[in-house]
């Protein structure tokens, strides 16, 4: 079912950006999209405990705060906040509105460096979660559980009371209230991302595997249950037993609406903002898919709509760390990189995903690494098909704001092998039309990055394309990096298109020496430039009216590299 925008009695200035609790969101009435209907979808839902793994700052904790308002028993019903919404045309389940104990808990903001800081965060977070239900059972718990709460509310917990805080929690409500208990768990993953960084990562597991099997384990007391997080972390045993679960990431149809903002819910944004460029606002922010549709990043769009000046940056690039996925590029095999490379040029590669992500051993394999990138939200998935016993999947760079964190993770990657100023040099030298000092520079980086076995592989220009690729992609601020493009009668291999016409423009054709078939360095190069100028790869550049243009050819055999041009 498609949502719709709900707009409050006015729109205020300013986009909601930053707001994750939904009763000050509405309070304020400010502009929201109406999501509502997740109330519905959720409780209809007949599977007693549900993970929804989502990427980053699209809307999990402003819609598990609405569950949470929806459902909670208090003294005021909250039945106000939902005034206007769709939810409320579903008279069965506006009745169960305000009529249950709640528990929540949110672990986004866990991400210690250290296991002993981070037990005493969970510890707090515990205790704070008690203290909110105390007064429903205080004076219903017998001797050995007033010792067990005065424990938790104290924060003197030993880590094994801690593992059964939700469940005694539970339990007592439930004796106290005679109902049973919704629970909602909010980022579960992220001290589990913590830990693996920090290496307290098989403590973490542990005890994040006690404390939601007390909650959700054979549970008597249990009503419902949501988990949301980035990833669906299980193989660890984080879930062991727990046959009432049932998991929805961003493969499946379910949900595939209620997490980010549709194209319909854009077009409506767009217009009320009177944005006048809808076109750019799709390169930088759309293009992940969740189930079926085409989701746009909301904490982007909200970002971008705030600010006076409505420039394009990368928004959600820079609203947390990248540093595990960037490490994983950076650090992974030469084939890794090259893969990368053809996402750079707008393809796509094909992988299975595997949903049962294990974080300990992610960069054991390629798969791994791509299943992560893909639930993260830096790949997007399209084209299932069954290979064998796995589904494959075509994957790609979801938009314009993801690409430059390919870009500059790759340039990244490049200054800490070679170092800035050797590359300053080679795009000083290239600039400069110093071909000798280009192929001199290009030498001593294939020297010091490429090994032997990259070199030496049956298609060494692949190599070679991607590592000069990701240099040429330090020129972004002055150029169009393209590759494997089609202009004139073929493809051309790298095209530098100047952002200023005066300024020249560059084709690259790579090409190796074959003692096979008699191609010698000579007769290589000779063919490479004779295929920019044959192909009439120029063309592109001509229809921009750039007034000078030089083709260069880049012939290569194990770590040798020779580099000519020709003006065109």
């Amino acid at each position: 079912m498609v949502t719709k925008i709900i707009k409050n009695s006015y729109l205020k200035g300013k986009p909601p950006v930053g707001y994750s609790d939904f009763k000050n969101l509405r309070e304020q009435e400010l502009y929201y999209v109406d999501k509502s209907l997740l109330i519905e979808k959720i409780w209809e839902n007949s599977s007693q405990v549900l993970l929804i793994p989502r990427p980053r700052r699209f809307g999990k904790t402003l819609n598990l705060s609405m569950l949470r308002y929806f459902f909670e028993k208090t003294e005021d019903s909250n039945a106000n906040l939902f005034e206007g919404l769709l939810i409320t045309k579903n008279t069965e389940i506006m009745d169960s509105q305000g009529k249950y104990p709640l528990i929540y808990l949110t672990f986004k903001d866990i991400k210690e460096n250290s296991w002993e800081d981070c037990i005493e965060k969970l510890k707090l977070l515990i205790s704070m979660e008690l203290r909110r239900h105390t007064h429903l059972f205080e004076k219903n718990l017998y001797a050995e559980e007033v010792r067990q709460h005065a424990l938790l509310l104290n924060n003197d917990a030993g880590k094994s009371l801690c593992e059964q805080s939700l469940f005694l929690l539970m339990q007592w409500i439930n004796r106290a209230t005679d109902s049973k208990i919704i629970v909602l768990i909010d980022e579960y993953d992220t001290p589990i991302h913590a830990g693996h960084q920090y290496g307290y990562y098989d403590e973490i597991i542990l005890f994040m595997r006690n404390l939601l099997s007390g909650a959700f384990k054979d549970n008597s007391y249990l009503k419902k249950g949501v988990i949301t997080g980035i990833l669906r972390v299980s193989k660890e045993s984080i879930f062991t037993g727990l046959n009432n679960i049932e998991v929805h990431s961003i493969l499946s149809s379910e949900f595939d609406q209620e997490f980010g903002f549709t194209e319909t819910e854009i077009e409506k944004i767009l217009t009320d903002f009177k944005v006048e460029n809808p076109q750019e606002i799709k390169d930088w922010y759309n293009g992940y898919i969740f189930g079926k549709h085409v989701i746009y990043n909301p904490w982007s769009i909200l970002n971008y709509l705030n600010r006076k000046e409505r420039l394009f940056q990368p928004f959600w690039l820079d609203s947390s760390s990248n540093d595990i996925v960037r490490d994983l590029i950076m650090k992974g095999p030469i084939s890794l990189r090259e893969n990368v490379e053809t996402l750079l040029r707008g393809e796509s590669i094909c992988s299975a995903l595997i949903e049962n992500v294990v974080l300990r051993d992610i960069a054991a394999s390629e798969e791994n690494i791509w299943s992560l990138l893909t639930f993260s939200g830096y790949l997007k998935a399209l084209n299932p098909r069954q290979k064998h016993t796995k589904i494959s999947y075509d994957l790609s760079i979801p938009n314009m704001e993801v690409l430059r964190f390919y870009e500059d993770t790759i340039c990244t990657w490049l200054k800490e092998q070679i170092g800035d100023q050797l590359l300053q040099k080679l795009l000083k030298a290239l600039l400069k039309e110093d071909i000798s000092s280009f192929e001199q520079y290009l030498s001593e980086m294939v020297t010091t990055v490429l090994s032997y076995h990259d070199t030496s592989a049956p298609d060494p220009e692949r190599v070679y394309h991607a590592f000069v690729l990701g240099l040429l992609v330090n020129l972004s601020s002055k150029y169009q990096v393209r590759s494997n493009r089609e202009a004139g009668y073929g493809r051309y291999d790298v095209m530098l298109i100047p952002k200023n016409p005066k300024q020249i423009g560059f084709i690259f054709e790579f090409k190796k020496v074959d003692q096979k078939y008699d191609k010698t360095p000579k007769t290589a190069m000779k063919s490479a430039l004779k295929q920019i100028s044959d192909k009439e790869y120029a063309f592109d550049l001509r229809q921009a009216e750039v007034e000078k243009i030089l083709g260069i050819g880049i012939v290569v055999h194990n770590k040798k590299v020779w580099v000519q041009s020709v003006e065109l």
